[in-house]
């Protein structure tokens, strides 16, 4: 955690001020801010401009002049229509307040999940912004609500930025396919504690993207339980290349998951599991014997089962 919080801008106190161009015109408020991710502290990279209700503009920041609490000024007085055209981000470039503010990360040093309250950036002598890490703690959600003697006897609670991984949809893809994100540095130990916070799509992105060799280390330092699930979300070609990787023993352990836990009987099992196998045996029976039904008592379907239980647990 990181102990500077107080030190840095806010994204949720910059949003929202007015941007102006060369000769004060008001041209909108600022939305957000994009950053591309191609380092450990990537530096925003475009002004996301618009009115209350929509987006207008994505301006560079090479256009900045000023970026100040009471507003941004740009350096041109001229109409930035030129910059309302698309708003297609580049393949590494995030949404700092629609992709990571109010989502969940995952610490990958402190091994848990925690939601983003706020987002910390740090300004370079350039003058430049940097996202230094996100705060995590309940100080920065009394600010947002307007209790700022609260949240200031509140603990810091921050999250550098290079030691985290976004759950959010994009983030997530654009970490995957950016070397300098936590997740490709993470040894074995590190990789299976993220699979585990991971829901089981994305852990499966994250096992296909760093290769069948670590995938298998990580799915061997896993529990059992959780590499099951992971190995058989995988499908066949993939997890086969994970097998093939695996220690002996854990090797086979998974291959007998997989033989034996088609998604058929997946299904089975777990419709099965829990009431026809270990149901009180007189529930189910008619009193007073062979009654109805040609002295036959079962009733074929899910309405109903007639029968008790076999000894061995079949249907």
């Amino acid at each position: 955690m990181l102990s500077y919080a107080r030190l840095m801008l806010a994204l949720t106190g910059e949003t929202g001020q007015p941007v102006r161009t060369a000769d004060g015109t008001t041209v909108g408020h600022l939305r957000d801010l994009t950053a591309r991710i191609g380092s450990p502290h990537p530096v925003v990279h475009r002004l996301l401009v618009g009115t209350r209700h929509r987006a207008t503009h994505l301006v560079p920041w090479s256009e900045v002049a000023s970026f100040e609490r009471s507003g941004v000024q740009l350096r041109d007085a001229e109409p930035i229509s030129a910059y309302a055209d698309g708003f297609e981000l580049g393949d590494d470039e995030l949404l700092l307040v629609r992709d990571v503010l109010d989502t969940q990360i995952v610490d990958v040093v402190g091994h848990r999940l925690a939601r983003v309250a706020d987002v910390l950036l740090t300004r370079l002598p350039d003058q430049r912004l940097e996202v230094a890490a996100v705060d995590v703690g309940m100080g920065a959600v009394c600010r947002r609500l307007g209790l700022r003697l609260l949240g200031e006897r509140l603990p810091e609670r921050a999250v550098d930025w290079r030691d985290l991984h976004l759950t959010s949809s994009r983030g997530h893809l654009v970490q995957l396919a950016t070397t300098a994100a936590a997740v490709h540095r993470l040894d074995a130990r590190g990789l299976a504690e993220l699979l585990t916070r991971l829901d089981v799509d994305s852990a499966t992105d994250v096992l296909r993207t760093v290769g069948p060799e670590r995938a298998a280390n990580a799915v061997a330092a896993t529990h059992p339980d959780v590499g099951g699930r992971l190995m058989l979300a995988l499908g066949s070609e993939d997890a086969g290349r994970v097998l093939d990787q695996l220690p002996e023993e854990a090797g086979h352990h998974y291959r007998h998951v997989l033989r034996s836990r088609s998604p058929l009987t997946r299904r089975r099992f777990f419709r099965l599991r829990g009431w026809r196998t270990h149901r009180p045996r007189h529930l189910g029976r008619r009193p007073g014997g062979n009654h109805g039904n040609h002295g036959d008592q079962r009733n074929h379907g899910d309405h109903g089962d007639q029968r008790g239980p076999r000894e061995d647990g079949a249907p």
